[in-house]
């Protein structure tokens, strides 16, 4: 503090006095900031030396730009034959040039870079220039170009901008050079598929390359022998799968190969370099046959990539493997997985194997909730265009009818039940620890014979055998994700944000590992289908169950016409599997079947009239195919090729019912509401096969109702006309009998054989005389029980035959 007596002066600082107190000097000194020193003028000479600024000013542009081309002359290597190449590059690039001076041109530019391909290809502008010579010129001057790069170009499909000129090269070679490309590569294909601009070149390789130089370029992964010698003898190019040579080779040769391609896989996993199609062949052969603690292992890290997993989804490899992660992944792999498919829902339905993709995460993914903000959503918004696509109408029958074979092509049900894999022990342990004794334990010979396991749990080939085991353990089913089970089985140690049902489990002692020899199910499913598929559905307005049917119902009458959607219509109208859509939207399925008995109850002249098609009295008719020209929409339902069977088919499964639910309440509303009175329009055309299916849909009164209009309109005794239309159409029993795994029950239900046996016609000895030859001959017969009846063949085939029988003995008497 300052004293009185002596102020300091104003408008001047003060200057301190005494002693300066501590830190006080440095407050002064940030008080006055150091002036900036002053810039120094920068002065250049000549040529750009320092000293000269004015002289380069008073240059001509046409002087600077020659003292710039002397100055990158001397510093940049080639950029003279560059710029050359350039200037005849713009000649040769528009496409009005003539094909005589493009050929001209390639040859004036190969001349100038002769000699330094292989630096050029380094370099953007060069490279692109010798890929338009590669694209326009001859045979003659890809092979100039050929020779001089091939010693170098595997280090040349590892450059930025040098695999391009490499792609091309292999784009444009000819069918009978690309062996020698293979060959070029031999050895090297592992290294270049764990590199990003080599995976592009491995990729186009790939495409271009016969089936045996595929095969000979996955070899590569399977061991040395392959990579040196093609095996030991020269199976490589033979070799489809690797489940092919397991087996083939004893146990050790079976832990050998596996061991080479775990350490040549495991990069390209975790760089997540898995858009290449060999990728996605190498990994389902390697998610198919390695042990199970490999396969977990593979599963999370696949899944760690998240949105890498679906570049796989458009192969059907890739979608084999992609369903594989989300069937054998815990359920913190599958939520990564989920999640990643947020805004590529559109693109995976619409694609012809990436569909697949998207029907496993709806039938394995436990958290409902999640799929619920991420999927469900997008295909809320899709349902209106949907509906007429044939991928995701299948996405939409993975919901109504998930077990059912019929609307599944084999290839892509073989893809959603991949085979149920086991593994004892704790996780977390590769197939490169795995003891000497555990891997040798593995037989693909005893596996694809004899089923026998190795001692890791795993039963790569043979089928579930079904028994139960101790606590952790599930054999039998579906197997993988799909399985309806409820194993208690062993899942990873749930991590913190991880659902509250993880947590409970971990809680109860089912966290991470387990007792040394005790057996976990590689995705095993704690929740109950149905309760799933419930959940996904939803009730309410703004659910998918709304949605669907209200899709449905806007366009039932077309969508019945199409070969693929009417599978659709077929299973909202019967309710779905369970009765499961009729149990959540009840309104909706009576929608659809108003909407469907109404357009049935035009006739065809209304018809024909709508859709502005003209009526053929020949088309329609019991001789038409799938094949016919007119348009789909102008035919009636009961004469379409496929709405007629359809229908067939939805009255078929209100007999299955028990209790009755919506298909019998759509047999009642379709006779009262579209056929009472009107059967003898559809005799004699495709509309036979519904009314025959009227006779056995197990509805009391409407099978009574309808075998008293037929009886005066059809010339044969009811049973026996239409036994014709029912022998190979119902399937429904088919698909009953598949997804509970028993063979097809013995004829209709009891409503309907009391139905039946009421309407069923007396004798008269006019026809008895009349249909001798048939009487006679079933007479003879002994009469067939329903249980001999073939496995998988529909039930109401036993149940014609039964009544032909009962028949001719009848008449006998």
């Amino acid at each position: 503090m300052a004293k009185p007596g002596k102020p300091a002066p104003a408008g001047k600082p003060g200057k301190p006095t005494g002693k300066p107190s501590p830190g006080g000097k440095r407050k002064a000194e940030r008080a006055l900031p150091a002036a900036a020193p002053a810039k120094k003028p920068k002065v250049r000479a000549e040529g750009g030396k320092p000293g000269g600024a004015d002289a380069l000013k008073k240059l001509s542009s046409k002087d600077k730009r020659e003292k710039i081309r002397e100055k990158k002359l001397a510093f940049k290597k080639n950029w003279n034959i560059i710029q050359d190449s350039v200037l005849l590059w713009e000649k040769l690039r528009p496409r009005e040039t003539p094909d005589e001076d493009r050929r001209e041109l390639v040859s004036d530019i190969l001349k100038k870079v002769k000699g330094k391909l292989l630096e050029l290809s380094n370099h953007h502008t060069a490279s692109r220039i010798i890929q338009h010579c590669i694209k326009h010129g001859g045979e003659a001057e890809r092979k100039v170009v050929m020779e001089e790069v091939k010693a170098n170009i595997v280090e040349l499909s590892r450059s930025k901008y040098g695999h391009f000129l490499v792609r091309k090269l292999i784009n444009t070679a000819k069918k009978d050079d690309v062996p020698a490309l293979v060959r070029l590569f031999r050895g090297q294909v592992a290294n270049l598929l764990r590199q990003p601009y080599g995976a592009d070149v491995i990729t186009d390789l790939y495409d271009v390359a016969s089936t045996a130089d595929r095969n000979a370029l996955c070899a590569e992964f399977y061991g040395k022998e392959f990579v040196l010698f093609g095996g030991l003898t020269g199976e490589a190019s033979r070799l489809h799968s690797l489940k092919q040579l397991m087996a083939g080779v004893p146990p050790a040769k079976q832990r050998a190969v596996l061991l080479h391609m775990t350490k040549c896989l495991q990069p390209i996993m975790e760089k997540a370099l898995v858009h290449p199609p060999m990728t996605h062949r190498l990994l389902k052969d390697y998610l198919e046959c390695a042990p199970g603690l490999a396969v977990e292992d593979a599963v999370e890290t696949l899944s760690a990539t998240g949105e890498a997993v679906l570049r796989m989804v458009h192969t059907h490899e890739g979608a084999a493997a992609a369903c594989m992660v989300l069937g054998y992944g815990t359920p913190k792999d599958r939520k990564k997985l989920v999640r990643a498919m947020k805004g590529h829902v559109p693109a995976m339905a619409a694609d012809e194997w990436g569909h697949a993709v998207l029907c496993m995460a709806l039938s394995c993914v436990d958290d409902t909730a999640l799929t619920g903000k991420v999927l469900v959503p997008e295909i809320k918004e899709l349902m209106g265009q949907g509906v007429h696509q044939t991928t995701f109408v299948r996405v939409l029958l993975s919901l109504l009818a998930p077990g059912s074979r019929r609307h599944f092509p084999p290839a892509i049900h073989e893809l959603l039940h991949p085979p149920q894999r086991t593994v004892r022990g704790s996780s977390g342990k590769s197939v490169t620890e795995l003891d000497e004794q555990e891997e040798d334990a593995m037989d693909f010979h005893a596996a694809a014979g004899a089923g026998d396991e190795g001692d890791d749990g795993d039963d790569l080939f043979a089928a579930p055998k079904g028994k139960g085991g101790k606590k952790g353990k599930q054999q039998g089913g579906k197997g993988g994700a799909a399985d309806k089970a409820k194993p208690k089985a062993k899942g990873r140690k749930p991590a913190p944000e991880e659902d509250e049902e993880e947590k409970a489990d971990a809680e109860a002692g089912k966290g991470d590992g387990g007792e040394e020899g005790e057996e976990r199910v590689l995705g095993a499913s704690k929740k109950d289908p149905v309760v799933r598929r419930r959940e996904l559905l939803g009730a309410g307005p703004k659910a998918m169950s709304a949605a669907l049917t209200a899709a449905v119902a806007a366009e039932a009458g077309a969508l019945l016409r199409s070969p693929h959607s009417c599978e659709l219509v077929v299973e909202v109208a019967r309710g779905g599997d369970d009765g499961l859509l009729q149990e959540l939207q009840s309104a909706g399925v009576a929608e659809v079947q108003a909407a469907l008995v109404e357009d049935a109850a035009r006739s065809a002249e209304e018809v024909a009239e709508a859709s502005g098609a003209a009526i053929d009295d020949e088309d329609g008719g019991a001789e038409a195919g799938p094949s016919s020209s007119r348009d789909p929409n102008g035919e009636h339902l009961m004469t379409s090729y496929y709405s007629s069977r359809a229908l067939r088919r939805l009255l078929l499964a209100a007999a299955d019912e028990s209790p009755p639910g919506a298909a019998a309440a759509f047999a009642k509303a379709f006779w009262e509401g579209a056929l009472k009175g009107r059967c003898g329009r559809w005799v004699g055309s495709h509309g036979e096969k519904v009314l025959a299916a009227l006779l056995h849909c197990g509805v009391a009164e409407v099978v009574a109702a309808a075998s008293k209009e037929l009886k005066g309109l059809v010339k044969q005794p009811l049973e026996e006309w239409a036994s014709k239309f029912l022998t190979h159409g119902h399937e429904g029993g088919r698909d009953k009998a598949a997804k509970k795994g028993k063979e097809a029950g013995p004829g209709p239900s009891a409503a309907g054989a009391k139905a039946q046996e009421v309407a069923k016609p007396e004798a008269k000895p006019e026809a008895q005389a009349g249909k001798k030859g048939k009487g006679g001959q079933a007479a003879k017969a002994p009469e067939p029980a329903p249980e001999a009846a073939p496995a998988g063949r529909p039930k109401r085939a036993a149940a014609v035959r039964a009544a032909e029988g009962a028949k001719a003995k009848q008449a006998k008497r």
